[in-house]
């Protein structure tokens, strides 16, 4: 997603009210859950999470939405997708990386590191800070630290 220029919001750790309808959704869900349900099958499990998602979506009311479902306020983007993913060109400044299979950064005498499987194969840039740190950048988003004197991300 963040390819296509989706930008991911962050909330600080350990502060779960900054996100407060995501924790809601969760509780409903666990609440639900907790309510004797066993599953013998995944197919059983997935047909009770499709149904949860229909009622919680399109029959349940929503004191956040003065009495509406989310499925009656939702509405499409307007913006429309070609299927394309665009390329990204790193500005100058930083090292250019790309992670290896299983989301391995090889940095030669610098170490190496794991960031995650989800990056394998793609670009990723170090950039240096000034507090012995370098950015770990993806598609313009810094999505961690590289503490060089520890060699771990932090």
């Amino acid at each position: 997603m963040i390819k296509l220029g989706v930008r991911p919001e962050r909330i600080r750790r350990g502060h779960p009210e900054e996100n407060g309808r995501h924790e809601r959704m969760h509780r409903s869900l666990k609440s639900a859950l907790a309510q004797g349900n066993t599953f013998m099958t995944m197919e059983e499990q997935q047909r009770w999470f499709s149904d949860y998602r229909e009622e919680f979506n399109y029959e349940r009311p929503h004191e956040a939405l003065a009495g509406a479902t989310p499925g009656t306020v939702w509405h499409p983007s307007k913006r429309q997708w070609d299927g394309r993913v665009p390329d990204y060109a790193y500005p100058s400044g930083g090292t250019v990386y790309r992670v290896k299979s299983r989301g391995t950064l090889y940095m030669g005498k610098k170490g190496t590191v794991f960031l995650s499987e989800a990056l394998t194969d793609e670009y990723i840039m170090l950039e240096e800070q000034d507090d012995g740190l370098e950015a770990i950048i993806f598609n313009g988003i810094t999505l961690a630290y590289y503490d060089r004197k520890t060699q771990s991300v932090v």
